[in-house]
């Protein structure tokens, strides 16, 4: 393949990558002048949520408006679909209004035909459903007024939702915002010209005119024109994106030849999976800001720091599901900001895992002055190496250094059978103390990652229904006994089936056997595959997992001082972790640096930590018990999570960066899995059925396996962004 062609796959991705975000949008409420049907996704995850599913039509467009792709000229006569930016907003004219006023104002004009959108049979569903509740309730005593106020609103709510068809059909969506006062009849725009189908040529000024006047019931169509409807231009979606990039195709074969992926194609294998972490590590920026001007985060709820007890096991639901609102949070967290940080003290109502957190760091501090010292003590610390008798070249423990000094990490595992730091060598260090001081964070942050990855993997299961079997539950009249056990066809006939099972749907208690399923399963999960550094317990489950465990406990100390340049640079390049999670205690120097998937700009989540610090403890009062950064762990998905998440959750890119003055210490725990152990798709996330390929391929492994896939990457069409970062994901 010739370097143009390169070039040309080269710049289709690096515009996607900059233009495109993975959180999933989904289709606007819409009509079909034959149905309107809804469609309820099961709760599970911030990317889910309710749309109707329906065709549109597209307005008539004008060949002579390239820039708009609307027609300027209003359709004559009346019914004619059409639409264009309005002229006069609130009686002033369009161009006399400028700048940030002229943006608050996007508004559009559109005229509506009522016999391609369906606003008869639209209007008479929307007038029966408020008329069937309104009986029910009145006991078929209707107020005076009632009737008429359900036409006027059965009117209005239907040509809303046509006009929300024709705007995203073009490329426009209607912008009314929060205010409740938005969704009252006619305060989303200005009708006039209401022409009932059914009468003639005769127009209405109003709604209230065409039924008092025109006699309109619901079922008749009706055409009209709305002015000033509030209005937001819609972004390209991503379909659209990848078409006007490549209309034929070609970039795409090309980007096939090479082993690449582009956004909208699914991570299929371990292989795909490489691929992708390597595509969106290369795709992020390599300069870098200082703290003034880094992004910290934003207003939604993804940034929000939570607290640990959402996190436990005892905060699920009574009947054993995942709560929804730590569920929300956390899946909001990682799959859009690639992080989410964890408050260990619950706003102060605990001060354990802070105490904890805080040993650990006097005793990485201890560790480094000694060796910035070159005490005779630290120098008995063993080079980096394969830890004895493991049985895994990953294993490793000992001092390194990158850099010229620039970098140093001394990585530490523990021993399973009695729970020691290896190496044993920096006990002499950092004394019996400081040893145990940092196998307690270990398994403080161990834990923490364990619940957050069975939340993860939960949701998951849930969204895919994979743990979901018809007729597992069934229903029955209140006081009846109830009946287990019966087959399909028994139950059928029973009676006992509702409405959903008979038609061989999935019921409400269907839907929540699988969600408590999918929890328990999620816990298997992290209990036996996920190396907490304790020995597995269950005879049951195949494993080998080695006398030493797979997830590091790594403390480091980032300076820059051989950069005679100012301000930050990137000193560990940018990279994803072959881990379930990576665990950062925040640090008192920020430098941890995440790819806001969002946002698409990196994000220094340590600086957000420290503003809810300020705020629980505006006065520092807390600071002789422990310092403010003790209290805050940052999570990190993997590249095992982004398999056992489905892929909706992506392994976050993420790097260090540090200035020539003030060093960072940093003391991540990477959550790996037990070597020996083996992905049982069925026992840890459900149905086969229901799994994707990149799953299907993982099943049967050993975790080891997986993990070795993972590291045999295209590395010399993607060299690494500074030395030593390939070296430790």
């Amino acid at each position: 393949m010739n370097s143009i062609a390169n070039n040309k796959v080269a710049i289709c991705l690096l515009l996607l990558s900059i233009t495109s975000s993975p959180v999933v949008s989904f289709a606007p409420p819409c009509i079909n002048s034959s149905s309107l049907h809804k469609t309820c996704h099961h709760p599970s995850h911030p990317r889910t949520s309710s749309c109707y599913t329906t065709t549109t039509t597209r307005l008539h467009q004008s060949s002579t408006d390239e820039e708009d792709g609307m027609i300027n000229q209003e359709s004559t006569p009346l019914g004619g679909n059409w639409m264009k930016k309005s002229t006069t907003i609130k009686g002033i004219p369009a161009e006399a209004l400028s700048g940030d006023m002229k943006d608050e104002f996007i508004k559009m004009d559109v005229g509506i035909g009522g016999k391609e959108f369906g606003t008869g049979p639209l209007s008479k569903r929307m007038f029966d459903a408020m008329m069937t509740v309104a009986l029910q309730q009145f006991r078929g005593d209707l107020p005076d007024g009632l009737r008429e106020a359900y036409l006027e609103y059965a009117m209005d709510a239907s040509a809303k939702e046509a006009v929300k068809v024709a705007m995203d059909s073009n490329g426009y969506e209607m912008n009314l915002g929060d205010d409740i006062a938005m969704q009252d009849v006619g305060a989303w725009g200005v009708v006039e010209n209401v022409l009932l189908l059914d009468d003639g040529e005769k127009s209405y000024e109003s709604w209230a005119d065409a039924i008092v006047e025109g006699g309109w019931e619901p079922g008749d169509a009706f055409s009209f024109i709305v002015r000033e409807v509030p209005s937001l231009q819609k972004s390209m979606d991503l379909a659209s994106l990848l078409k006007a990039l490549d209309p034929d195709g070609t970039l795409r074969e090309e980007a096939k030849e090479k082993g690449m992926l582009l956004p909208d194609e699914d991570v299929a294998s371990l292989k795909d999976l490489g691929v992708d972490c390597m595509q969106r590590i290369n795709a992020a920026p390599v300069p870098t800001t200082g703290e003034k001007d880094v992004f910290r985060g934003g207003t939604s709820k993804g940034y929000n720091v939570i607290s640990r007890s959402s996190l436990l096991r005892e905060n699920r639901n009574a009947d054993g599901t995942e709560n929804q609102k730590a569920l929300l949070h956390v899946m909001d967290s990682l799959a859009n900001h690639g992080c989410l940080i964890v408050d260990l003290t619950d706003e102060d109502k605990s001060l354990d895992g802070a105490l904890t957190m805080s040993k650990m760091w006097d005793a990485t501090t201890d560790f480094f002055q000694k060796v910035i010292d070159k005490d005779e003590t630290a120098k008995i610390i063993p080079a980096m190496a394969v830890a004895e008798g493991v049985g895994s070249s990953h294993a490793m423990v000992g001092f390194a250094s990158f850099k010229n000094g620039d970098n140093q990490f001394l990585e530490t595992r523990i021993r399973r059978s009695d729970g020691a730091l290896l190496p044993k060598e920096t006990r002499s260090v950092i004394g019996d103390d400081g040893a145990q001081s940092m196998v307690d964070a270990f398994h403080v942050m161990a834990e923490v990652g364990k619940d957050i990855v069975r939340i993860a993997t939960a949701a998951s299961s849930v969204e895919a229904d994979a743990f979901v079997t018809v007729g597992s539950v069934v229903s029955q009249e209140e006081g009846s006994p109830s009946i287990a056990g019966l087959s399909f066809e028994e139950a059928s006939v029973s009676g006992l089936f509702g409405e959903n099972e008979a038609d061989g749907e999935a019921s409400g208690g269907d839907k929540t056997r699988g969600d408590i399923l999918a929890s328990e399963a999620a816990i298997l999960l992290t209990e036996e595959i996920m190396d907490d550094g304790k020995p597995l317990d269950n005879k049951g489950v195949e494993h080998d997992e080695g006398p030493v465990s797979m997830s590091p406990h790594r403390i480091c100390r980032y300076s820059n001082v051989n950069d005679k340049k100012s301000g930050a640079s990137e000193v560990f390049g940018a990279h994803t972790d072959t881990s379930f999670v990576t665990i950062v205690p925040a640090a008192a120097v920020s430098g941890l640096e995440i790819f806001d998937e969002d946002s698409l700009q990196w994000y220094r989540p340590e600086l957000n930590a420290r503003k809810h610090a300020r705020g629980l403890d505006p006065k520092g009062e807390k600071d002789s018990q422990f310092p403010w950064h003790s209290r805050y762990l940052v999570v990190m998905p993997g590249e095992l999570l982004q398999i056992t998440s489905r892929n909706n959750v992506q392994a976050a890119v993420h790097r260090v960066v540090a200035t020539n003055q003030t060093p960072r210490l940093s003391a991540p725990v990477l959550l790996r899995a037990r070597p020996g152990t083996k992905m049982d798709v069925e026992r840890y996330l459900g149905s086969l059925d229901k799994a994707d390929s990149l799953l299907l391929e993982c099943n049967s492994m050993s975790m080891e396996d997986i993990h070795d896939a993972l590291q045999m990457r295209p590395m010399e069409e993607s060299p690494p962004r500074n030395e030593g970062a390939e070296d430790w994901a």
